[in-house]
């Protein structure tokens, strides 16, 4: 909550892009209970889209889910090198990597990326993109 408050109070617009097999209900679900769903402005699910992350197309639908035309006016945060860091960064948006997750042997993809920045907690996010908002203004972040 308090990264999803920091980007509102910074005028930054949150988004979520998430590769599922789930239902927006599912997901609407668990943001209500954790009280954010009225910090999302826009979301996408790629269980009502015909690609995925890293497809290219996956990043345009979430940018168009929070109304931001060029990309590089756009942060993604994620957890996986090949969808979330390579993924953004094709399109043209700045991409955070929080590696802290463990992907199963099978869905590792190899892939030699530079995230614009690294973090270890979801909480250091809000510092890195309102550094990068105070120096070039962001319209967009999102995970």
């Amino acid at each position: 909550m308090p990264l999803f408050e920091g980007l509102h109070a910074a005028g930054i617009k949150v988004g979520v892009l998430s590769n599922t097999m789930w239902p927006r209900e599912f997901h609407e679900q668990v943001f209500r209970r954790d009280g954010v769903l009225h910090l999302v402005d826009g979301a996408v699910y790629t269980s009502e889209t015909p690609v995925g992350k890293p497809h290219a197309d996956a990043f345009a639908l979430a940018l168009t889910a929070v109304g931001v035309d060029d990309a590089s006016r756009a942060v993604f945060v994620g957890d996986r090198p090949w969808d979330d860091v390579h993924g953004a960064q094709v399109v043209g948006m700045r991409a955070i990597w929080v590696p802290h997750s463990d992907i199963p042997a099978h869905q590792q993809v190899a892939v030699e990326v530079v995230p614009d920045a690294v973090v270890q907690s979801i909480g250091e996010v809000l510092d890195v993109v309102l550094a990068w908002s105070a120096e070039d203004g962001l319209e967009a972040a999102g995970a």
